[in-house]
């Protein structure tokens, strides 16, 4: 049973005991609310030669330490997002995008042997005898993009609209910017900044991206 289950199942008890009428289980989860938080813009050197490593099980933010410790960068994708509890305490959290991924930025074979190494890795990536490789300045706009700093947004006017061009499962593709080309599912709408949040297929996994309306066109 997850935490959240046996939290609500307390209460139940204990409004029981109290001789309350106990919560309804389902409203007491939807009462949980997450929205997304911006976090700070994250810049991966752009000197290092960028791989995909696979991670066990539960490894990857320890693997990730281990190897910033060593002097090799990393870039695990995650969203930050605001946790309130049907108590009303807050938190933030950082959940993964990309289940058991890391992106290792690597010097020379000494770097490339060390990651592979880790306890933590089970494997970096190769396609036909090579390597994957992201080249650093498309894994920065990545990184950009999930965060919420792609170009154009520094001074763009806030006033609200009221249409947007693209509804919810509209199915559309990238015109501009390093994720140019792609193709991807409209999941989010935020009509102020004419912005959305597109389901793009990345590295062989769906990916939430935030894009601009001149971004993207139906498909």
């Amino acid at each position: 049973m997850s935490g959240t289950k046996r939290r609500i199942a307390r209460r139940r008890r204990e409004a029981i005991a109290q001789g309350r009428p106990p919560a309804d289980r389902a409203a007491e989860i939807r009462r949980r609310r997450r929205r997304r938080v911006r976090p700070a813009r994250i810049v991966l050197a752009a000197d290092r030669v960028w791989l995909v490593a696979e991670t066990r099980p539960r490894w990857a933010a320890r693997a990730a330490r281990d190897l910033e410790a060593a002097g090799i960068p990393t870039f695990e994708p995650r969203e930050e997002i605001e946790l309130t509890s049907p108590a009303g305490r807050r938190r933030t959290a950082r959940v993964p995008l990309l289940h058991r991924t890391l992106f290792v930025g690597l010097h020379d074979d000494h770097d490339l042997a060390q990651v592979e190494g880790h306890p933590g890795i089970a494997r970096v990536l190769f396609r036909d005898g090579r390597a994957v490789v992201i080249a650093p300045a498309v894994l920065q706009g990545f990184a950009d993009a999930i965060t919420g700093h792609g170009s154009g947004e520094d001074g763009r006017d806030a006033e609200a609209v009221t249409a947007v061009l693209f509804a919810l499962g509209d199915a559309v593709r990238v015109t501009a910017g390093p994720l140019a080309a792609l193709s991807g599912t409209v999941e989010g709408i935020d009509p102020a900044r004419r912005r959305y949040r597109v389901a793009l297929s990345l590295f062989g996994r769906e990916t939430p991206v935030l894009l601009d309306e001149d971004q993207i066109e139906p498909e």
